[in-house]
């Protein structure tokens, strides 16, 4: 046999520790692909449209549970503290403000307003109050019935510093412009006051019912802070808004 063809011990062993060197290496080779290979799911393509998709969800979240823009730890819209030369906030606190008065724990139901003072005037003090008509601010302090006024139905305009103090201590006021007259809207609301159940503790509703010529609406709805204008009467809208912001003043114990 010639001697090129002869395989030792050694020669042997020396093909079997590379063959099982290339076999070692290999299953290396497939580990790390398997280990570096990513999931389906991960592909760029995949991942991109998951975080459109949680961009979208964060967006719906915020329009869903904060549809004012900017929201208290209340989760109620963020107002200001605001006055004038007529009602100043120097050396004022606000009741409520950055939060607007509560709202008897059910969704809102109006347009939360700007904040003013609440200091005691006297008569004949007049204040501009920053929005028309009045949702808070300084007022007449002359005990019930004549500072706040006394609860029920007028046709008769009242200056808002005798009835913003009825604001102050929970009242819900509805407000009527009719310069072509709106008795059957006016009967409606004056059956629903008789129908409604005294406060407590008191012998009358916290109800205002008053015509106010200058506002932009036929009707609209005022408490403390809270604003809800109605371009056509609606006595449920009326009843939602009472049942919202009733009783919701600083001062809710107060005749």
């Amino acid at each position: 046999m010639a001697k090129g063809s002869q395989r030792g011990p050694n020669a042997r062993r020396d093909a079997r520790d590379r063959t099982k060197k290339q076999h070692n290496q290999g299953k290396r080779a497939k580990s790390y692909t398997e280990l570096t290979r990513r999931p389906a799911w991960q592909s760029p393509t995949r991942l991109w449209l998951a975080g459109i998709g949680l961009v979208a969800l964060v967006l719906v979240i915020i329009v869903v549970v904060n549809p004012f823009g900017h929201n208290t730890s209340s989760g109620l819209p963020t107002i200001q503290f605001v006055g004038n030369a007529t009602c100043p906030t120097s050396g004022q606190q606000p009741y409520f403000a950055p939060s607007p008065a509560p709202v008897n724990g059910l969704p809102p139901v109006g347009q939360a307003i700007d904040e003013m003072p609440h200091t005691h005037v006297s008569p004949p003090a007049r204040v501009i109050y920053n929005h028309n008509p009045p949702t808070s601010g300084c007022h007449y302090n002359l005990g019930y019935p004549n500072a706040p006024i006394a609860a029920g139905a007028y046709d008769k305009v009242i200056q808002p510093e005798y009835w913003v103090h009825n604001l102050e201590h929970g009242y819900v006021v509805a407000l009527y412009n009719c310069p072509q007259g709106c008795s059957a809207q006016f009967q409606q609301l004056r059956t629903w006051y008789s129908s409604l159940p005294d406060a407590g503790g008191l012998t009358y509703p916290r109800v205002l019912i008053l015509p106010w010529p200058t506002m932009s609406v036929p009707f609209a709805m005022v408490s403390w802070d809270w604003y809800d204008p109605m371009k056509t009467f609606s006595l449920d809208e009326v009843k939602r808004f009472y049942a919202n912001h009733l009783g919701q003043g600083a001062e809710p114990n107060a005749p």
